[in-house]
């Protein structure tokens, strides 16, 4: 398909324009629609195929070839499925995430707390958002049975309704359609006479009859909590699609879990008290701790603050009354709850002790390194003056954090490390006359990865010319191992070989383009020395010459270029050479002031 107006060039190739559109609508391709009925129906059909800007999806099939195919096969074999990736699937996990959170507080509440008549009738708001819930999950249970599976550990979509629904039909949908029972409107069913005979009364009274199962449907309904797993990976799977971090979803997740245990086990301290004592406070024990407070002529959610805080001092042993009388199921609570204190604080402290070495893991490594290396040069005896020198330098090279390069190298790959590279020495290269007319932008970014990265400190000599002398040849070795720099960060002097300051390189500036290319016959070789600590990439004689093997025509052309700017410098006196350089950014000359220097 031909696109339409004008074409837009590649970032990558230049000289290629694609005719090939890529962003073909499958949708609108294999259903045509012509009438709004037949709209809305492609409309819901677009609404239930996998979501193509999903980072999930991303994850999962990693291309946008993958993408189509796999909307190509929902729409030819499963079209009527909804897809376990696709954005109505994540409006509804939306929903579900609320509801969820909202049943696994309410229902537990409602079961324990709300037992007299006062509770049931009039009909309260507390159980219209039960009987809403109630709703939401069974309209679940039916979209379940129209959308596919995902299965997370090995990345797998299953879009097979009927395979589908008989592993749904083997556990999860009797779990889900028991604990959804509308059993509010079953409660409004019952005489208010009773519903003094509820289960945990016949339980407590082992006094059995018919009306006892009046609320046995709302004692099912705490069977929800079996979807608490689902309810976590609806949880990551929200914040995985807006980008969040796994420590931070992590974090979420055990929050959410936390939460919910402590709530549980609040409602669960209730429980035991009712079947073990009752609610008539004239027959319960005097040794039970809630005679020892106004606990029974409270409101439910006054006893359910009580209850809470009882709760929290034992599981977290914040303190506790050892002289406190109680009774047998006291104490076993007691010891149940601070054991499975002890062992939630073993596992926050794991997890909170995981978090902050992730968190803080360039920091610890940088300070273990320099111990490390302080360790060393006491056992070396080495010089006060040198180990102070040393622990500058490694202070300098990596600011209160430690990154490996090469491992960071390894993971990104030669393309993304290379346009990593290019951000910082793109601008340095291509200030560079005779590298910005010779190289491609690929060429430079090839030279940006065969430069290294030096750290020189104050006073420290970057390049010494020891070469010269009447002998032939005096010097070869000096040459070969030139490199041009570049300066990041920093001072940089040159003198001349009898060591006299000729001028100064700052931020931005770089110096030996001519010597990477020429001998000691045909230009001057100086000495560099880092003025003040100085970050800095050098590129080498031989890694370029190595470099430009392949490519004698360019090497041809870099060297003709170099030869021309030297035959102009050449016919020109002094100052104006001085002027020249300035003016193409080779070199920031500073003239001396007195006319004696020279």
């Amino acid at each position: 398909m031909m696109t339409g107006g004008r074409e837009t060039g590649n970032r990558n190739f230049p000289s290629h324009h694609c005719t090939v559109r890529h962003d073909v609508d499958l949708v609108k391709l294999l259903l045509p629609a012509n009438s709004i009925p037949r709209r809305i129906a492609r409309w819901w059909r677009r609404m239930c195929l996998i979501d193509h800007h999903s980072p999930v999806t991303r994850l999962v099939f990693r291309s946008d070839t993958a993408i189509k195919r796999e909307m190509s096969r929902q729409l030819t074999y499963y079209p009527g499925t909804i897809h376990p990736l696709s954005y109505f699937r994540f409006i509804w996990e939306c929903l579900m995430i609320v509801t969820f959170a909202t049943a696994f507080h309410m229902i537990p509440y409602d079961v324990t707390f709300l037992y007299r008549i006062g509770d049931y009738y009039p009909f309260t708001a507390f159980h219209m958002v039960l009987l809403g819930i109630d709703c939401i999950c069974l309209a679940d249970v039916v979209i379940s049975l129209y959308t596919g599976t995902y299965r997370r550990r090995n990345q797998q979509v299953d879009l097979n309704l009927k395979r589908v629904r008989k592993q749904y039909l083997r556990m999860w949908f009797w779990i889900d359609i028991i604990s959804s029972a509308p059993d509010p409107l079953l409660t409004k069913l019952i005489p208010p006479s009773t519903l003094d005979h509820s289960l945990v009364y016949c339980l407590h009274r082992l006094d059995y009859h018919p009306g006892c199962l009046w609320d046995l449907w709302s004692l099912l309904s705490v069977m929800k909590i079996f979807r608490f797993r689902t309810f976590l990976r609806y949880t990551r799977r929200f914040c995985q699609r807006f980008g969040l971090r796994r420590n931070v979803i992590k974090f979420i997740a055990m929050l959410a879990t936390v939460l919910t245990v402590f709530h549980w086990g609040t409602c669960l301290l209730f429980m035991v008290l009712r079947l073990a004592q009752g609610t008539d406070p004239a027959l319960i024990d005097q040794r039970s701790w809630s005679q020892k407070i106004l606990f029974w002529n409270q409101t439910s959610f006054v006893r359910y603050l009580e209850c809470s805080y009882r709760t929290l001092y034992t599981v977290t042993h914040i303190t506790h009354d050892f002289n406190e009388s109680m009774t047998y199921d006291d104490m076993v609570m007691s010891l149940i709850y601070t054991i499975s204190g002890y062992i939630l604080k073993i596992y926050l402290l794991a997890e909170l002790l995981i978090f902050i070495r992730i968190l803080f893991s360039s920091t610890s490594k940088y300070h273990e390194y320099r111990y490390e290396l302080s360790n060393y040069m006491r056992h070396e005896q080495l010089p006060a003056a040198l180990q102070k020198q040393v622990l500058s330098f490694y202070d300098f090279r990596h600011p209160k954090i430690y990154s490996r390069w090469t491992l960071i190298r390894s993971v990104l790959g030669e393309q993304f490390y290379g346009e990593i590279r290019m951000e910082v020495l793109g601008p340095l290269l291509r200030a560079c006359p005779l590298l910005r007319a010779t190289f491609s932008d690929q060429q430079l970014t090839a030279l940006g990865l065969g430069m290294s990265f030096q750290l020189f400190m104050k006073n420290d000599i970057i390049a010494r010319w020891e070469g010269g002398g009447d002998a032939a040849g005096a010097g070869t070795s000096d040459v070969r191992n030139w490199n041009m720099v570049f300066i990041v960060n920093g001072t940089v002097a040159i003198y001349t070989s009898g060591w006299k300051q000729v001028l100064h390189l700052e931020n931005g500036e770089h110096f030996g383009e001519f010597q990477l290319l020429f001998d000691a016959d045909k230009v001057k070789f100086p000495n560099l020395v880092a003025v003040e600590n100085t970050e800095l990439y050098t590129l080498s004689r031989d890694w370029l010459e190595r470099f430009l093997q392949p490519y004698p025509t360019v090497r041809q052309n870099l060297i003709d270029l170099a030869t021309e700017h030297l035959r102009r410098m050449e016919q020109m006196q002094r100052g104006t050479v001085l002027d020249t350089l300035a003016n193409v950014e080779t070199v920031r000359m500073q003239r001396s002031r007195s006319p004696g220097t020279e």
